[in-house]
């Protein structure tokens, strides 16, 4: 990028990752008062999502779902018939033509907040970046930068919602530079750094220094690092699997007020699926919880990992948007937690905890074609030792090759 910064694009940093912190903190204190509505949790007590959909009763877990169908339903085909067409960040950035329709965006992001919250199986992270981006976007018309001026800020606005909301500055800068601004000239390397750690910086502020994935002493051994050359090729594989699964799925008109009564029937089956997993519920932040500290037995992890995988495309036949961060790093949290399994049952046990984490930043890696952000990414969520950069970078070595070589293969 040839763009220079000058005093009046730092200045917009800044302001545009103090803005993505208050979008953090906000979107955040949302969404945990809905989920403690929601499941009937009191209001005034700290504790996890898993606790609480797991004392919820499964009839109050049903009937949760069922509001959020009804929620995505009208929401979404309302936004569909009567707002501006949505935008997506990268298009945004990458079209000076494709601006976001900020009525449209904002409560866009914000529906995805609100179902995320009521039992949603996707993810929460694309609505800070959404929010905070629309925000940025009309800083930047306020302004009248310049096109290279407005790709910078509104690339480094959606990277600052990503900080914020899972208190990864690093991972966040990554992210910018690897999948929005595809550069790393020292220009987009501290327009980044600004942004991102400013967002933090406000996040911290109003809600501490927050770990995602609090694990304690992870056990690391040398089978481990065997098990993740191993395990690539199965992760690459499964990765392809959930791909072309997704684009199996009708495409079914989201305009039309029939579908209000798809995302009823279709979140009913997830409320019923959740009967037995009530884990799958959320963005799969409560079932990592399980896999990373390797708190279930065999059978469970398998029922999660097709559970969650069945509930993440019914919501998207739903016609619901959300992201799909944590409910990749959840598929492969349990499917590195199943491999493990089956390898102490023959070869020297290895820590199952570790291989699922392992695994899920390697499927997170491909399946959102971003590898260096989710290596960094599990390392800040979890806090875990950097020496397991080793064994995630083998898994992508031998991951990423059998996923391409695959979808060369079977879909020509």
């Amino acid at each position: 990028m040839a763009y220079n910064l000058n005093f009046k694009t730092i200045f917009s940093l800044f302001l545009i990752g103090i803005i993505g912190g208050c979008v953090g903190i906000g979107l955040t204190l949302l969404m945990h008062f809905l989920q403690h509505l929601t499941f009937n949790a009191p209001i005034d007590a700290t504790m996890p999502f898993r606790v609480m959909v797991e004392d919820a009763s499964p009839l109050r877990r049903v009937l949760a779902l069922l509001a959020c169908g009804l929620v995505s339903g009208v929401g979404w085909v309302c936004i569909h018939r009567y707002g501006k067409p949505l935008v997506d960040i990268k298009t945004a950035v990458q079209n000076k033509d494709k601006n976001l329709p900020f009525l449209t965006t904002f409560f866009h992001a914000l529906l995805q907040i609100v179902t995320v919250a009521m039992g949603s199986p996707l993810g929460r992270e694309v609505a800070p970046r959404e929010m905070t981006a629309t925000f940025a976007n009309q800083w930047i018309k306020i302004c009248h930068s310049s096109e290279e001026e407005r790709k910078l800020l509104l690339a480094c606005a959606s990277g600052a919602g990503l900080a914020a909301v899972y208190n990864v500055p690093l991972a966040a800068m990554i992210f910018i530079l690897e999948t929005l601004l595809l550069s790393w000239s020292v220009t987009s390397v501290v327009a980044a750094f600004i942004c991102c750690s400013t967002a933090v910086f406000m996040v911290r502020l109003g809600l501490g220094d927050l770990v995602q994935y609090p694990v304690e002493c992870l056990k690391f051994n040398d089978y481990l690092v065997i098990w993740a050359i191993v395990a690539g090729p199965i992760i690459g594989f499964t990765v392809f699997l959930f791909d072309k699964s997704i684009k199996f799925l009708p495409k079914l008109p989201k305009s039309k007020p029939i579908m209000i009564l798809i995302s009823v029937c279709t979140f009913g089956l997830v409320g019923i699926l959740s009967i037995k997993y009530p884990e799958i519920l959320g963005n799969g932040k409560a079932a990592n919880q399980l896999t990373f500290t390797a708190e279930i037995p065999l059978n469970y992890a398998i029922g999660l990992f097709a559970s969650k995988w069945a509930a993440v495309l019914l919501a998207m036949v739903a016609g619901a948007y959300g992201g799909r961060i944590t409910p990749s790093m959840m598929l492969g949290g349990a499917l590195g937690f199943v491999t493990a399994c089956l390898w102490n049952i023959v070869f020297p046990a290895i820590p199952m905890s570790s291989s699922a984490i392992i695994a899920a930043a390697v499927f997170l890696g491909i399946a959102q074609k971003m590898p260096l952000t989710s290596a960094i990414f599990m390392i800040e969520l979890s806090r875990f030792s950097p020496a397991y950069f080793f064994p995630i970078c083998l898994c992508f070595a031998t991951a990423m090759p059998t996923y391409y070589i695959v979808q060369q293969k079977l879909t020509k």
